[in-house]
């Protein structure tokens, strides 16, 4: 799995991360590490793709440290069939400190087309005004 990793900062206190994989997806657990180097409280993940899955959703699990922020895996991000865009419901982990890193997850690709081309935009907002690692 391939990932391009951005910083866009809307503002001061809101900023987005994008996370990004080229090509056709395939299952597998993200490697790429993203810290944030402050402590953040996440508000939400939105997904989307190039190219929409068909047969079966995209799933994608976003992991704080090795586990996943959405305990209730249902409110997961999700791709539906033929489509290409999802906001998730808010995650049940939100918090996020200034050594905590996050890992994406592909969980599940479409059956006949796959899907391609996902990004995944992890919005938040930052909890505290200390900058780097301790």
């Amino acid at each position: 799995m391939t990932a391009i990793v951005r910083y866009n900062s809307y503002s001061r206190d809101f900023a987005s991360i994008p996370y990004s994989v080229s090509g056709t997806l395939a299952v597998g657990s993200g490697t790429s590490r993203l810290f944030f180097g402050q402590d953040v409280t996440i508000r939400r993940i939105h997904a989307s793709v190039g190219t929409a899955p068909t047969g079966a959703s995209i799933i994608i699990d976003v992991n704080k440290n090795g586990t996943t922020i959405f305990t209730t895996q249902a409110n997961r991000p999700t791709i539906a069939v033929s489509t290409f865009y999802d906001i998730s419901n808010l995650p049940d982990v939100t918090s996020v400190s200034s050594t905590d890193y996050l890992t994406i997850d592909v969980d599940q690709v479409g059956s006949t087309v796959k899907g391609a081309d996902l990004v995944v935009l992890i919005d938040y907002t930052i909890s505290s005004k200390t900058y780097g690692y301790s």
